[in-house]
């Protein structure tokens, strides 16, 4: 859009708000409120001021010291937000709203290389001199619960309610008591220009699922960022809890994001089909890069401490580096229901996880391993939880090892920036030593009374 069009887009639907956000390293979208005529007569033209403190904070605006982009060395001068109108959209459940995603500049104009949009758009770039565009749709789980913040902050986080009592999963009988709810986040996220294809009832009790409509890689993923927001703010209107939480009750299933991936042409041709009912050479060269840099990128696509409790056997996500064909127990899963729909799933990455990072890391990934023309393994046949761990990669278990693993990797500096890698890295560092300070309720469960 236009700077004409978007002042009639504006001005027809009444607008007197915009809400003005960029996405963090966690994937929170932070910004600011703002009037229409502030928005279109400064900021369009010239860009907004906020304090680089945005990358310099962790998920609960705790300083993060050490941090080499800003902290009290750097006096925590201004960036600028600088609105990719494009992404301009009328918020259906806020009264004279609208929303726009931006893009992070220094005050000399350059792109901030550590902000997560910017990463994926140099990937993107790199796709774009071979006229490739990569294609993602994001499948999310979540958790709906019977709780505000008031009420888990008075319980201190225990005794959690769910929506509902499960399993549901499918059930379109069970699901009719939750459609009130689900129902209105389709639509409301459908008038948003968010295309919810699907929506069901999860494993999990209170646990469902989303699938958002496939796009073009950036579209994806500011789609999946302002998805995770929106719900919130939607259920919060009905004192209902929504979270992202990757595990976050040990005895329901956790939640994944589930990334379709493909490649095409510049005339919408799907490179990744043979044709025939298979994969194409370029998908196979993409799909064993995907598979090779799982390891190094593990960190991007599970994040925090918590992420790791869901990479485990029998809880329909992979546990080590393996793909297959339909096969719910690999990382990887390919799809070939026809030639328009060929794809790959990666079903590592986690619901927790910033849809824009995890987008930037599957496709660096894939474009690896197209530029290299790697050779990916053999399909797994059967459980590939059952497989012994001598015979196959796998995959780091925690967040202290992942993060090792990604510091050290050569492609992520290369492909994603060192200096986006070195940031990540000690952001993660970071909330490993937040958490090294805690007592859990494990451990008093645990020792309190023996020792």
């Amino acid at each position: 859009m236009d700077g004409e069009t978007v002042n009639q887009l504006l001005h027809e639907n009444d607008i007197d708000t915009i809400k003005l956000g960029m996405v963090d390293i966690d994937g929170l979208w932070r910004g600011k409120r703002v009037t229409v005529d502030y928005f279109l007569n400064s900021i369009i033209p010239k860009g907004a001021h906020i304090c680089d403190i945005i990358f310099g904070w962790d998920i609960q605006d705790k300083l993060i010291q050490g941090l080499k982009f800003t902290g009290w060395h750097t006096g925590y001068p201004d960036v600028f937000l600088v609105p990719d109108i494009s992404t301009i959209a009328i918020v259906p459940w806020e009264e004279r709203t609208a929303s726009v995603i931006c893009d992070v500049v220094d005050a000399n104009g350059n792109p901030v290389a550590i902000s997560p949009r910017y990463v994926l758009r140099k990937i993107l770039n790199r796709m774009k001199e071979d006229e490739l565009t990569p294609m993602v749709g994001y499948e999310l789980e979540f958790y709906l619960l019977k709780e505000t913040l008031q009420s888990l902050e008075q319980k201190n986080y225990t005794d959690i309610e769910p929506l509902t009592r499960g399993p549901d999963c499918y059930s379109l009988y069970r699901g009719t008591r939750t459609e009130y709810i689900i129902g209105e986040l389709r639509r409301n996220m459908n008038k948003y220009g968010i295309i919810v294809d699907a929506a069901n009832s999860e494993y999990g009790s209170g646990q469902f699922e989303v699938n958002l409509h496939y796009c073009p890689a950036m579209t994806a993923a500011d789609r999946s960022l302002l998805f995770k927001i929106g719900i919130k703010e939607i259920a919060t209107i009905h004192d209902i809890f929504t979270t992202f939480m990757a595990k976050y009750n040990h005895d329901d299933a956790g939640s994944s994001a589930h990334v379709h991936q493909s490649i095409s042409d510049g005339s919408g041709k799907n490179l990744f089909s043979d044709g025939e009912g298979g994969l194409s050479v370029m998908a196979m060269h993409y799909l064993a890069g995907v598979i090779a840099t799982l390891p190094e990128f593990m960190a991007l696509y599970c994040p925090n401490i918590n992420s790791y409790k869901r990479i485990v056997e029998d809880s329909w996500t992979g546990i080590n580096a393996t793909w297959a064909r339909e096969n719910r127990t690999t990382a990887v899963r390919t799809v070939v229901s026809s030639a328009s729909a060929t794809r790959i799933e990666n079903r590592i990455p986690g619901a927790d996880a910033n849809p824009h990072i995890v987008i930037a890391a599957c496709i660096a990934g894939g474009l690896y391993g197209m530029n290299e023309k790697l050779k990916s393994s053999e399909p797994t046949a059967g459980n590939a939880y059952e497989l012994p761990d001598e015979d196959i990669p796998q995959l780091p278990k925690s967040l202290e090892s992942a993060i090792e693993v990604l510091y050290r990797s050569n492609i992520a500096r290369d492909l994603l920036g060192s200096e986006f890698v070195d940031h990540f890295v000690a952001t993660r560092s970071w909330e490993i030593q937040e958490y090294r300070k805690v007592v859990t309720d494990w451990e008093r469960h645990r020792y309190l009374e023996m020792i």
